[in-house]
């Protein structure tokens, strides 16, 4: 997750090719060739993009869990409290 928080901070950031390409080789050494679908990697790049208001990548790590609706007891719903 951490490699992915790395590189799309890197991508936003616009550091450049080289250092880019750097950040990208080491998740290969780390994660493997298909780091790109990583999920963990996903969950890190999607946090990034999350905190500065960019869609998801749309890929598993994207998914927000649902919010739960919280049902107040009838005397609550009644009374207002």
């Amino acid at each position: 997750m951490l490699l992915g928080i790395k590189y799309e901070a890197a991508r936003i950031g616009d550091v450049g090719e080289d250092a880019l390409a750097g950040i990208e080789e080491q998740i290969r050494r780390e994660v493997g060739d298909g780091w790109e679908s990583d999920d963990r990697v996903l969950r890190g790049r999607n946090a990034v993009r999350r905190e500065h208001g960019l869609p998801g990548l749309g890929e598993p790590g994207d998914r927000p869990s649902p919010v739960a609706r919280i049902k107040r007891p009838l005397w609550r719903r009644l009374f207002g409290r």
